[in-house]
């Protein structure tokens, strides 16, 4: 493999060229008349008349011939120095394709080869990873892989210092959320909350200063609905006093007089007829009653109630 690369290193390419020598004969003297012969006809010196008609014509098909033989003499000279240029192509195409088939099967190789050396380095990193991770318990999840650590240049020094400096951002920040926590549950314990859904809030991010102000604020809302519950019970219960009273009332009103019967008010039963009472003897007797300084007013209201109650009397001024 060594002679190999030493006989590609020492290949060359070299190309030995000549630089092709085209010289036009006679073409200042060329350049001379043509200019001579524009000047003539474009300066108005040359006139087509009818006597000098048939030379213009003849100049005219001469110069054609000219540029004509002119052009193609270019196109031929061209092609016959591009001859080279064009076998020259030809075999550099030729070498680039060989050099093409050589490249694509070494870097194809090359790079898996580069692949398995990132492949194992990969392993080896991991198990620094795992290693430290497993030291300082923690979890493999925790740590952010870099991809710079699988480059050549990486160092296990390297590598090492990066993890460590994550891990103590990881430990720095579990101190401040157990810290957070611990606020978080003896306030909630002081306060006579339970203290597990305020302790997600700190790990979703929120400060325990932020969760302590939402505590207050759910304990105030729970003291309003507690005195609104207190208060509607208070009025619930007035209400079935008052209905009770009512059922009370009623039960005591459903034996009535009606038509000097006593009914069932729910039933409509007779209960009880005046007429089959067993009504006492009523005993009459005389009674002399003394009132002392009377009015006359006072005397008149006497009379009126003793006559409406059906007392039989007699009045006698003293």
């Amino acid at each position: 493999m060594t002679s190999k690369q030493l006989s590609v290193q020492d290949m060359k390419f070299p190309v030995n060229v000549t630089p092709a020598v085209i010289e036009i004969g006679g073409l200042s003297e060329m350049k001379a008349k043509l200019n001579e012969l524009a000047e003539f006809y474009e300066g108005g010196k040359g006139t087509i008349t009818s006597k000098t008609f048939k030379n213009d014509k003849n100049v005219l098909a001469s110069i054609r011939r000219l540029r004509t033989e002119i052009d193609d003499r270019r196109i031929s000279i061209k092609r016959e120095i591009n001859k080279p240029v064009d076998e020259f192509e030809g075999q550099v195409k030729e070498l680039t394709t060989i050099l093409d088939g050589v490249i694509d099967p070494i870097a194809l190789k090359v790079k898996l080869f580069e692949q398995a050396q990132k492949d194992e380095k990969k392993k080896h990193v991991d198990q620094l990873v795992a290693s430290l991770v497993k030291e300082n318990e923690l979890e493999l999840g925790q740590i952010i892989f870099n991809p710079k650590w699988l480059n050549a240049s990486s160092t296990d020094k390297k590598v090492t210092d990066e993890i460590n400096e994550q891990i103590a951002v990881i430990k720095a920040e579990q101190t401040r959320l157990e810290g957070e926590r611990l606020i978080i549950t003896n306030y909630a314990k002081a306060v006579e909350l339970d203290a597990t859904g305020w302790l997600a809030m700190v790990d979703d991010g929120k400060s325990a200063a932020e969760v302590i102000k939402l505590m207050d604020k759910a304990r105030e809302e729970a003291k309003r609905k507690a005195a609104a519950e207190a208060e509607r019970q208070k009025k619930q219960a007035e209400y079935e006093a008052a209905m009770a009273q009512l059922e009370a009332d009623k039960q005591q009103a459903q034996v009535i007089e009606l038509n000097d019967k006593k009914l069932d008010s729910e039933t409509g039963e007779i209960l009880e007829s005046p007429a089959q009472e067993d009504v006492p003897e009523i005993q009459t007797i005389d009674v002399t009653l003394e009132l002392k300084n009377v009015s006359s007013e006072q005397t008149y209201l006497l009379k009126d109630f003793l006559t409406d109650n059906n007392f039989e009397f007699t009045m006698v001024q003293k």
